[in-house]
């Protein structure tokens, strides 16, 4: 009788756990306008451009705090002009949670190395914890729904 509760509380559990939305994937490319501008352009997976997706750039002494906010314009760019900052591995979020692109640019004191601009490595939350708080609660409740159970025969 246990499995016949406990089994359909595990896969509701299991399948219950959201996983990453890709309906809208966003795609971010860029070109050098000088040695120290870069201009980036952000779309989704259909070619529309992200219009008026925040733009967050953090120094490489504070990857926390954003030491400069804008936005993409009417076309999806923005430019990162690096000519008056101080050399290190800068880090540009475009877009927020769900469509959004986090990227490292090297800035030396000649200017941007284009070909070294990469994807920073996501910071996504684990969803471990989310599992195992859905799966004690189901085992919670199927644990009072089986006394209960018991108690009525």
């Amino acid at each position: 009788m246990k499995s016949k509760v406990l089994m359909p509380l595990l896969l509701l559990a299991v399948l219950g756990v959201p996983g990453r939305a890709m309906a809208h994937a966003l795609e971010t490319n860029y070109v050098l306008e000088e040695a120290n501008k870069v201009q980036f352009t952000a779309v989704f997976s259909t070619g529309e451009p992200h219009k008026k997706a925040k733009v967050k750039i953090y120094s490489p002494d504070n990857l926390t705090e954003p030491v400069m906010e804008t936005e993409t314009d009417e076309n999806g760019q923005f430019t990162f002009d690096t000519s008056e900052i101080m050399p290190g591995e800068w880090e540009v979020s475009i877009g927020e949670s769900g469509h959004q692109d986090i990227l490292t640019v090297p800035v030396t004191p000649k200017g941007i190395n284009l070909n070294e601009i990469s994807e920073a490595p996501r910071h996504q939350s684990p969803q471990i914890p989310l599992v195992a708080i859905v799966l004690s609660g189901g085992m919670g409740s199927a644990a009072v729904l089986s006394r209960k159970l018991r108690s009525i025969k």
